[in-house]
Order: C-alpha cells, then sequence, then structure tokens
C-alpha cells in the first residue's frame, strides 16, 4: 500500500452536544472548527485519504466506528475527555489498545505534563530547574513558611491557563488562603502555590521525536499588561480575541543564554517523555536564570498558533509541519 492510498483518521473533541459526531461532522468551538478544517485540506493535499471524528467519550460504537474506517494511523487533535482535561491522556490510551499509530505524545506524558506537581517532581530530580512551590489538597490550607513571597497560585491540573487572572499572584498570606478555597470549590482539585518568578517568559516549541529539534524561541508581549498587574499569561490574556497577548519571535537572547535555554527544554521534553511536539514554556528571572514552568504535550498546531509561527520563522511550511509530525508516526509503526 503506498502512501497516497493510506488513510488518516482525524480525531478532536466535539463539545456541547452530548453525542459523538459522525464522521466529517463538526461539532467542536469555531476555533477547533477551523483547525480541524484546515489540518484535514492539508492531509489532503499530502495524499492521504482523511476522514474525521469528533467524540465527547468513548464508547463501543464509538470504538467500533474507528475500527470500520480501519486508519492506518490517527492524527490527535483531542484536549480532553468528557470535557474535562485531564482525560486527555485516555484518549491516546485507547488509541494504545486499538493498536492505532496516533499521533502526538503518548498516554503518561500527556498525564504527567498535566499534573504540575508531577511535572516538577520529574523536573527536579533531573536537575532542571522549577519554581519553588507547595501543593494545597482539598480542604488544607496553605502553609507558606518555606515560601518567598510574591506567589502565584494556580490549579494544580488545567492547562491553557484556566484559573490563572492577575489576582492569582500577591505577597498577602490571606489572598493565598482565598485564592486556594476558590480552586477547591471551582475546579475541585487541589492547588499549587509557587514562588513569582518576576521576568520575561519564553516559550520553546519543539518538533520530532527521537531526534527533536528547537524551533524559534518566542517570548511573550507584555506591553498591553497594565503596569500594576503582574506580567503572567491570564486565561483571559490567552484566549479571549479582544484581549490577546502576542508573542515576539524569536526572542532576543544572546548566544550563550540561547544555549543554555534549548538544552533545558530539550531535556525537559525527553524527561516527560514528549514526542512528535511539545511547547516548553520558561520565566528568566532578572538574574537570567531560566526556571521550566510547564511542559505542554499538546499546543495548540492550528496555522494561526504560535507553534506554526515559530515553524515558519525557522523555515518550515506548515505543510511541512503536519507532514512531519505524521511521518515521525508512521515510523513508529513500522
Amino acid at each position: 500500500m503506498t502512501d497516497e492510498l493510506r488513510t488518516c483518521l482525524i480525531v478532536y473533541n466535539a463539545f456541547g452536544s452530548g453525542q459523538n459526531a459522525t464522521a466529517d461532522e463538526f461539532e467542536a468551538t469555531n476555533n477547533d472548527r477551523s483547525e480541524v478544517e484546515y489540518i484535514r485540506n492539508v492531509i489532503k493535499d499530502l495524499g492521504y485519504n482523511v476522514r474525521v471524528m469528533g467524540v465527547r467519550r468513548f464508547t463501543a460504537p464509538t470504538v467500533q466506528k474507528i475500527q470500520d474506517i480501519n486508519p492506518d494511523f490517527i492524527f490527535n487533535l483531542c484536549e480532553a475527555f468528557n470535557e474535562e482535561s485531564i482525560g486527555e491522556s485516555y484518549i491516546a490510551g485507547f488509541f494504545e489498545l486499538l493498536k492505532v499509530p496516533y499521533t502526538g505524545s503518548p498516554p503518561l506524558a500527556l498525564a504527567l505534563a498535566l499534573n504540575k506537581k508531577r511535572t516538577k517532581q520529574i523536573l527536579r530530580s533531573a536537575g532542571i530547574p522549577v519554581p519553588y512551590g507547595i501543593v494545597v489538597d482539598l480542604d488544607e490550607t496553605p502553609n507558606l513558611e518555606d515560601l518567598t513571597p510574591p506567589y502565584i497560585v494556580k490549579p494544580i491540573r488545567e492547562d491553557g491557563s484556566a484559573g490563572i487572572t492577575y489576582k492569582s499572584v500577591t505577597s498577602d498570606s490571606d489572598e493565598v488562603i482565598a485564592l486556594v478555597e476558590k480552586i477547591h470549590k471551582e475546579y475541585e482539585q487541589a492547588a499549587i502555590v509557587e514562588e513569582y518568578i518576576e521576568g520575561r517568559e519564553l516559550t520553546v516549541p519543539i518538533i520530532g521525536d527521537k531526534h527533536p529539534r528547537i524551533l524559534a524561541i518566542g517570548e511573550m508581549d507584555f506591553s498591553s499588561v497594565p503596569k500594576k498587574e503582574p506580567k503572567i499569561v491570564t486565561y483571559q490574556g490567552k484566549w479571549d480575541a479582544h484581549d490577546p497577548l502576542d508573542h515576539h519571535y524569536p526572542a532576543e537572547l544572546d548566544s550563550a543564554l540561547q544555549k543554555r535555554i534549548e538544552r533545558i527544554a530539550l531535556k525537559a521534553f525527553k524527561e516527560i517523555g514528549a514526542r512528535d511536539y511539545a511547547r516548553v514554556d520558561i520565566r528568566l528571572a532578572e538574574n537570567r536564570r531560566p526556571y521550566v514552568i510547564e511542559v505542554n504535550t499538546n499546543p495548540l498546531i492550528s496555522p494561526e498558533a504560535g507553534f506554526a509561527t515559530a515553524a515558519e520563522i525557522s523555515g518550515m511550511k506548515y505543510k511541512d509541519v503536519i507532514q512531519e509530525i505524521i511521518e515521525e508516526t508512521l515510523k513508529r509503526a513500522k
């Protein structure tokens, strides 16, 4: 069978209907729909037969539908399971059970990266600098004795800056307690309280599997953030079209610092077990020391996303990004 005859099944999250979407139906949000449609066209242009399935949960009919399609590989665009981000690793696990090659990181890497506590433990044990912090489980009160203010408070297992506002950074212990209680109540999960790293924020996109490489490093542009507010990426700043934060590419870094950041990012990528594509977010302290604050094993790869922009600046067309991700997936199938 030639590559031109191979079948790709794009699987994405269908939100809101309570049902799994049939093949080639789109029930995602507008942003998801745009990403899916664009990637479908790119993969089709690369010479593959493309099918599309939106899923909310994996049921027996869902599994049967995948088996009926019998894809050569799955392009995994799922970011949740039952509309909960913690479940994105479950979906990759289903693909493993079905023995169908799929794009992106494996279940363990997806699960580890989403849990900030586990991520910090793994990275710290590997000698990778991370902000010092504590985990505050449900119904517990934070003990800040060993932390130096200011603090930043986040949900322990959310991505996309969920639960983060400008008020998440504070030096007031009473405010920390209130923020933790809010996370416990609204997200029904533990909170993590970290020492806030004042400085620049860099995004390091990585592509590849056995031989991953760095694309153009980006820097968050905080010029639109009010002076009195902390320079952080809030949920609103990331997703609100009327109040977006922007990136600068490439980030202005001297050669020695850039090499250090690239080395740290690649090591974080490998320690978490990421593959195909990921993004490592780094805070660069005023003393020029980089701290890894997140390893995103499932970043947005739509043509408008920062990952695609970084690839273009690095000399890769968007179709080249998608093609490389597919090629890495097919290599694992051999």
